[in-house]
C-alpha cells in the first residue's frame, strides 16, 4: 500500500530515536532513517570519501583507511563552519534518497528519522509550499525528549563520548523548550520502556486516524503539514 503520510522524527543527542522508531517498525510503518543513509554515502562513495580527505586530512581515516565518523563528529560538533560544510556535501544527496524512498514504501505510513531537524543550516521548514520542486512534505513533527541529564548519561555509556564532546554536541541544538514549540507531537523518554511503548501506541492510533484521504489529500490548499526544503 502506498501512502503520502510522513511524519518526520526528531530530537536530541540520546533521547531515544532509534528506540522509537524500532517500536513504529514493529507496528508497520516505513522507516527511513537520515543518518543511515549519511553513513551508506560516507562508506561507499569514493567521492566523498575523497572530498572529506581533502578537507580534514587523513586524521580522520582508520587503520583500515574508512572514515572515523567518531572523529568526524567531534570535528564539526566543535567547529560549526566545517558542519555547515559537510552538510552542504551529504544534505542534497540524503535530501534525494529520502525522497526517493518515501515514494518507494509501503507501510502504513513514512516515518523519517531527521536528528537534526530543526537545526540544520542547509535546510528551511516551510509553511507555504516554496517554488521550487525540491522538496519533501511533512504532515506531522514527533519529537523525542528526554531530560539533559539523562541525554549526558545515556550519551556515555552508549556512545562512550567524553564530557565535553557531549556538551559540544548538545551546544549545536536548539534548547527543549524551543524543539517542544515547534513539534507536533511530544514523546517523553525519561522512564520506563512499557510507558514509551504505550505512548508510542497512543501516537500510532492517533496516525492512523488521519489516514483518510481528507486528512492528507494532495490538494495544496488542504495540506496542513510542512514542506522541507534545501538551500
Amino acid at each position: 500500500m502506498f501512502t503520502v503520510f510522513t511524519i518526520a522524527l526528531t530530537g536530541g543527542i540520546a533521547t531515544g530515536k532509534s528506540v522509537v522508531a524500532r517500536n513504529f517498525a514493529d507496528l508497520g510503518v516505513s522507516i527511513i532513517d537520515a543518518d543511515q543513509i549519511s553513513r551508506e554515502l560516507v562508506d561507499n562513495s569514493p567521492k566523498i570519501r575523497n572530498e572529506l580527505i581533502a578537507r580534514f586530512g587523513t586524521s580522520i581515516l582508520k587503520k583500515n583507511a574508512t572514515i572515523d565518523r567518531d572523529k568526524l563528529r567531534e570535528i564539526i560538533f566543535a567547529y560549526p563552519t566545517d558542519r555547515e560544510w559537510l552538510e552542504g556535501l551529504l544534505h542534497p544527496l540524503i535530501f534525494r534518497e529520502i525522497k526517493s524512498s518515501i515514494q518507494k514504501a509501503t507501510g502504513l505510513y513514512n516515518l523519517v528519522v531527521i536528528p537534526l531537524l530543526f537545526e540544520s543550516r542547509t535546510s528551511k521548514l516551510l509553511k507555504k509550499k516554496p517554488s521550487s520542486a525540491s522538496f519533501i512534505q511533512l504532515d506531522r513533527i514527533l519529537l523525542v525528549n528526554a531530560p539533559r541529564e539523562l541525554q549526558i548519561q545515556r550519551a556515555r555509556e552508549r556512545d562512550l563520548l567524553e564530557k565535553n564532546q557531549i556538551d559540544a554536541i548538545l551546544a549545536a541544538q536548539i534548547s527543549p523548550k524551543e524543539s517542544i514549540n515547534k513539534a507536533d507531537d511530544v514523546i517523553y523518554n525519561d522512564t520506563s520502556l512499557l510507558s514509551l511503548r504505550n505512548a508510542i501506541l497512543a501516537l500510532h492510533e492517533k496516525y492512523l486516524s488521519l489516514l483518510t484521504p481528507s486528512k492528507f489529500s494532495l490538494d495544496d490548499s488542504t495540506f496542513l503539514g510542512y514542506y522541507l526544503t534545501f538551500k
